[in-house]
């Protein structure tokens, strides 16, 4: 088998074959996929795994058609050379599960654990207790009022606040956790060089690579990435099609505590909330005391 390392064009940032072979899997984008995961078990090793299912002997991995051939095509050394050339030219970093600074809460994931991260900003703030706070991209004054209170709330108390990269709900809650000089972190569906950076002590992470197109299926895994980086999730405002219901069962999918803030019956931008409380029986969020005991 050829190290995929040893094929890479030479590049300003140089890494082992492990690394490598991930950051091939993700240029495949099939970071995350359980037969992927299986297969690098089943062979020992990321790099073996690759290798495998180039040499047309991965058959023991029982991959589907379509995660083959989207390795065979798309994990190859020049698109690996290209991402690291980005990767460094953005300063961004990279983290795989050998790395001490990989977060271990990703373990709850199980089968559809990423590959690896790219990280912008501190990533030991990764290893620190996470609340996400989440919600509609369309909020009511009502919902943007709740945000702040519970970003800075949680924040003043210490916690960091987690919350995707897009509008709305979650940047409200990042920008107050940032307002009290707070720790956050961006979980963001896009690459990182697509996305702007809201929290000054805080760090930016995502599953794809620098220069990647974004997908359902990458903007899906946003919603996995931040239920389990947090060790509870809150709520705010969500419709009854809002992604934030997504990373709300996510998290009730890993035993995670959630919590919703109710709203007025009559807001449709709160029947999210409402159909969790009724469908899943989360608690209730009207306070920071309340979002400081949901256990």
């Amino acid at each position: 088998m050829t190290s995929l390392s040893s094929t890479i064009p030479s590049t300003s940032l140089r890494v082992d074959d492990d690394t490598a072979a991930r950051v091939a899997l993700a240029c495949a984008g099939v970071s995350g996929e359980p037969s992927v995961n299986v297969g690098i078990q089943t062979f020992g090793s990321a790099a073996d795994f690759v290798a495998a299912v180039h040499d047309g002997e991965d058959a023991p991995a029982a991959l589907s058609n379509l995660v083959r051939q989207r390795i065979r095509a798309f994990a190859t050394a020049h698109r690996v050379g290209r991402v690291l050339e980005e990767t460094a030219r953005h300063g961004f970093g990279i983290l795989t599960p050998q790395c001490e600074l990989w977060p271990p809460q990703l373990d709850a994931l199980r089968g559809l654990a990423p590959q690896l991260l790219w990280v912008h900003g501190d990533p030991g703030i990764l290893l620190n207790p996470a609340v996400a706070i989440t919600g509609t991209a369309s909020p009511t004054g009502y919902g943007i009022h709740m945000g702040i209170e519970l970003g800075t709330g949680l924040a003043g108390r210490g916690w960091v606040v987690a919350a995707g990269a897009g509008s709305g709900i979650d940047q409200v809650a990042l920008r107050s956790a940032d307002a009290m000089k707070g720790r956050g972190i961006t979980v963001a569906a896009a690459s990182l060089d697509r996305v702007r950076t809201t929290v000054t002590n805080g760090v930016a992470v995502s599953e794809l690579p620098p220069t990647g197109q974004l997908t359902v299926r990458a903007q899906r895994r946003a919603k996995y990435l931040l239920a389990a980086l947090a060790v509870k999730t809150i709520v705010v405002e969500a419709g009854l099609s809002s992604g934030a219901l997504r990373t709300a069962e996510a998290a009730h999918a890993m035993d995670r505590p959630v919590g919703v803030v109710p709203g007025p019956i009559t807001s449709p931008f709160s029947a999210g909330c409402h159909w969790l409380a009724q469908q899943h029986h989360v608690s209730l969020v009207t306070s920071i005391k309340d979002a400081g005991r949901l256990r």
